[in-house]
């Protein structure tokens, strides 16, 4: 009795060891392991060597650009042939060319309005207007502390002057054309209007993050009225939180931490109209539970596509989800910061401030490649990334931490699977399958070359109206195998088998009608046999 009693035990004790063992994959290797300097997941979630996507080309710090030591870049825009930069620690905006050669540096604005010194709705024991006696000492033709930048077609630049609390449209020689200050955002009391990072959408509006608001982004008319939050973060809780608020008397409950929605880190815009966002404050145990779950969503998603309604539109069907690293430890989890865009394909690229390392994912939130790395003093390398721009094969970006600007330039593997990605979201998949033959030979455990081969010969095959389509089939089968597809290898097997139905009808329909006919000859004749042994007899 005992015996048995003690085998079950261990029984369930080596299934439940087993259970937690499969749903945290992402401990198989530590980051920062020496396993390679570039890696990538493979289908197992398991860091594998991978080659160089990307090289450090130039690194940009302030005796570079001519300025002083008070140089801290906060933010970049790259706009046509310019590279926009906000220095928060000097008070200005850098504009660099393609060469990277200063062009202006505006540090002091022209014809600037005075500054709005009253924070609305707040008001004096007399009921008077609150008036902010700190603004009045603040510079109305200079910036103070800004910290996001967005510039339009037209070459209009945007600058959220975050500690002047206003937003400036001013040209690349600092002419200003036009301000927006004291927002009123009623649903938020004694609000100071303080806009950390910003995008205008096509109508002229303006999304912003507002410092210390966690209700989403504010949404604000051209004239500078509020109109409303867009893509609110929801309140998330774990399942020990709900546990302990459902039991918790009322006095309980007044000592738990309060919930309160998630703020965002950072914001771009596509061509579309599109909105991604950034999310850095979430934490490396629920950020290892979304991914053990595959629930990586809401307030756990690090990156985000919002449509214009607000709603979270990112695909996510990859293997994994794109949330930068999968193999990390709770007190090293990643913290993305900002997200890149590329309008032809739809691949973005996030930054992870604490790896310093940067991943770019395809439109269906499949890794491509990674690169970057943390360090203090070696080119190419960060210690505080906060932020990231794309012109072209180039990725650029700013370091805070070690006030500088990086620029990389991606290698022929990564230009491949560029090409691939963009083929394949211009429809021209037979095109993407020969680029995606070249990456292999970069790289054989790049497992999506493989599937983008195996869904080109899907498709080759349902085309196809000859004999050439179970070859088609066959390869396809060959590249899901490879690439541990199951669903696709599911796909193409059953697609194979009908058309191998399909073909051999014929002989099979003639077989069904001889073995009918078979089975109708042989039960007339047995019959006529017993009728004629009956008759002997």
């Amino acid at each position: 009795m005992k015996n048995g009693f003690l085998k079950t035990a261990l029984t369930l004790l080596l299934l439940t060891v087993m259970t937690v063992t499969a749903a945290l994959p992402a401990f198989a290797l530590p980051i920062n392991s020496d396993i390679a300097d570039n890696y990538i997941y493979n289908y197992n979630m398991v860091p594998v060597q991978a080659p160089l996507a990307y090289k450090a080309i130039k690194v940009l710090g302030y005796e570079d650009l001519g300025l002083d030591r008070q140089f801290q870049p906060s933010d970049i825009f790259v706009r046509g042939e310019y590279l926009y930069i906000v220095d928060k620690g000097g008070n200005r905006v850098i504009v660099v060319d393609e060469d990277y050669q200063v062009v202006s540096v505006i540090s002091e604005l022209k014809n600037a309005p005075q500054l709005y010194a009253y924070i609305p709705g707040k008001t004096n024991a007399d009921g008077s207007p609150y008036q902010d006696s700190e603004m009045l000492s603040h510079n109305r033709n200079t910036f103070y502390a800004p910290e996001g930048i967005y510039v339009d077609e037209d070459g209009l630049i945007y600058v959220a002057d975050t500690q002047n609390r206003r937003i400036v449209m001013c040209d690349i020689n600092g002419n200003v054309t036009g301000v927006v200050q004291g927002v009123k955002v009623d649903v938020i009391n004694d609000y100071a209007f303080k806009p950390v990072k910003i995008v205008v959408d096509r109508t002229g509006s303006f999304l912003v993050i507002g410092y210390a608001v966690n209700r989403g982004l504010l949404e604000i008319d051209s004239d500078g009225t509020f109109r409303s939050f867009v893509g609110a973060p929801p309140v998330t809780y774990n399942a020990a939180d709900w546990f302990w608020r459902v039991i918790a008397t009322d006095e309980q409950k007044k000592q738990l931490v309060k919930y309160v929605p998630t703020e965002y880190s950072n914001i771009n815009i596509d061509n579309r109209g599109f909105i991604y966002s950034t999310i850095s404050t979430i934490s490396g145990a629920e950020l290892l539970s979304a991914i053990a779950s595959d629930s990586v969503s809401g307030a756990l998603a690090p990156v985000k596509k919002l449509s214009p309604a607000g709603s979270d539109v990112l695909r996510r069907t990859g293997k994994y989800p794109p949330v930068g690293d999968l193999t990390f430890f709770f007190n090293s989890s990643p913290q993305i910061v900002d997200v890149a865009v590329d309008d032809e394909s739809g691949r973005y690229t996030i930054i992870d401030s604490r790896s310093g390392r940067f991943f770019t994912y395809d439109s269906d939130g499949n890794m491509l490649y990674m690169g970057g790395g943390s360090s203090t003093d070696q080119n190419g390398r960060f210690r505080t990334a906060n932020s990231i721009a794309l012109r072209g094969e180039h990725i650029i970006i700013s370091d805070i931490g070690n006030k500088s600007i990086t620029v990389y330039e991606t290698t022929e593997y990564a230009r491949l699977i560029n090409a691939a990605v963009a083929a394949n979201a211009a429809g021209h998949f037979e095109e993407a399958a020969e680029y995606w033959k070249e990456v292999t030979t970069f790289n054989s455990n790049m497992y999506i070359a493989y599937i983008g081969m195996g869904k080109a010969e899907m498709r080759q095959a349902m085309s196809s109206y000859d004999e050439t389509r179970f070859d088609h089939y066959e390869n396809a089968l060959g590249y899901f195998s490879k690439a541990i597809e199951k669903d696709n290898y599911s796909k193409a097997y059953g697609e194979l088998r009908k058309e191998e139905l399909s073909k051999n009808f014929a002989f099979i329909f003639i077989g069904l009608i001889v073995l009918i006919v078979g089975i109708i000859v042989l039960v007339v004749v047995r019959k006529s046999l017993k009728k004629k042994k009956r008759g002997a007899k």
